[in-house]
């Protein structure tokens, strides 16, 4: 059981299946960059991607709901009414997921969603936290919390990088 399980245990987040082969997490672990073909994402002259996994994102959204009781009731005059309620309105979050593609390269972190996609470069990147399940990329105000299949590859890939990126 992951961290994210234990924070959003009510919404049942399901597990998420790995594509990246075997291979390409033993290199990673072993402190090496794999290179992998994909034809789904459109390089930069030098760029090469060194990881593709499915994940989750997951977004919180505030909800509202309004909620009024009442009566009316004839008044003591003619045309005269007497009226009471109560207005109430409670607010709550609600965790959306959004099926995605995770794909990591030597220049910049895509993640390929419908709806809420992004393509950012590792300058951009302010922190990272991983999870046993997850991941989270911080870029400035904007937190992106995923889930993947084991957070501590895409975390040791994107250390790699930042790693190789700081030598030169």
């Amino acid at each position: 059981m992951g961290l994210l399980d234990a924070l959003f245990g009510k919404n049942k987040i399901p597990p998420v299946s790995s594509i990246l082969p075997d291979a390409a997490k033993q290199e990673i672990l072993a402190g090496r960059l794999p290179r992998l073909n994909t034809d789904t994402i459109f390089l930069k002259r030098g760029e090469y991607c060194c990881y593709i996994d499915k994940a989750i994102l997951l977004i919180d959204k505030t909800k509202k709901i309004y909620r009024h009781t009442g009566n009316s009731s004839p008044g003591l005059f003619k045309n005269d009414r007497f009226s009471y309620g109560v207005g109430d309105s409670k607010e709550y979050i609600e965790t959306q997921q959004y099926k995605a593609i995770l794909y990591i390269t030597n220049q910049r972190i895509i993640l390929n969603c419908k709806d809420h996609g992004f393509d950012k470069p590792y300058k951009l990147l302010s922190a990272m936290k991983p999870y046993a399940n997850g991941l989270e990329l911080q870029y400035g105000d904007k937190t992106y919390t995923m889930v993947v299949p084991d957070g501590n590859i895409p975390h040791q890939a994107i250390k790699l990088i930042q790693k190789r990126r700081s030598i030169y």
